[in-house]
């Protein structure tokens, strides 16, 4: 087994298959990083992975005109077991999209879907952004597999051609200060799979909350008595998700 003591963990995604003793040509952004902001060189060993064939330890053994080569010298993690758990929201502003796409990547999102609504501000998105995003947030934070990313959809076009397997919970800021309790241990124990709907600033109106409400795999969350920013939402969204049925679970035994 490799000796993991060097300093920082590079690590680099890889489309293409990934198999042991083969070479693995780097170029573009990814080379440009590794020698001119981690200043890498010859010798030097950088992780490289995908979501299908695991994490895999590499040796840069040839530069040339800013093309890398990398020799793969052995397989350190197999492909990870994901959770199944989506984020559904109305884009923001540029940088708190961005933070969205980072955030959901860091705490497991297995797939983003941006959708518009009747106070969606930002009403087109970027998904070569998104997915660039994705890929180095998982990157930086030991993540193997990278959430898909689904094109731009309207809140009822994706709610009407919903899988009624998959439970959808989403932030309604009409019951923030309101008595009514749901049982979410009951709700989400049961079911493995869910995604967290968060509405773009403002809220949703009256007419979507009325819609979302007439949907049974639909369910209210409340995520408080403050009103939060749609990024710190998704957020709340997910930890609400992991506490209760994924990452987190087991630390709160």
């Amino acid at each position: 087994m490799a000796d993991f003591s060097f300093s920082a963990k590079i690590r680099l995604h890889q489309k293409n298959k990934l198999i042991i003793k083969q070479n693995i040509l780097i170029e573009t952004k990814q080379s440009h990083y590794l020698l001119n902001v981690m200043r890498k060189k010859i010798n030097d060993k950088i992780l490289i992975f995908n979501q299908f064939d695991g994490e895999f330890l590499a040796e840069i053994i040839l530069i040339k005109k800013k093309i890398i080569t990398l020799f793969v010298i052995e397989k350190v993690r197999d492909p990870e077991i994901v959770n199944d758990i989506w984020i559904i929201f109305a884009p923001v502003k540029k940088n708190a999209t961005d933070i969205i796409i980072q955030k959901a990547t860091e705490l497991g999102a297995s797939c983003i879907i941006p959708i518009l609504t009747e106070r969606t501000i930002s009403r087109r998105v970027n998904l070569n952004r998104m997915e660039e995003i994705a890929i180095e947030a998982s990157e930086q934070c030991e993540r193997i597999t990278i959430p898909n990313i689904a094109p731009l959809q309207s809140l009822t076009e994706i709610i009407s051609n919903w899988d009624l397997n998959r439970k959808i919970y989403y932030g309604d800021e009409t019951i923030r200060n309101s008595s009514e309790n749901f049982d979410y241990n009951n709700q989400l124990l049961t079911h493995s799979s869910g995604a967290i709907l968060i509405g773009p600033e403002g809220g949703f109106s009256s007419k979507e909350i009325h819609f979302l409400r007439s949907k049974t795999f639909i369910i209210p969350i409340n995520f408080g008595p403050r009103v939060l920013r749609s990024d710190t939402a998704v957020m709340c969204g997910l930890v609400f998700w992991h506490t209760i049925n994924g990452d987190m679970k087991h630390y709160l035994k």
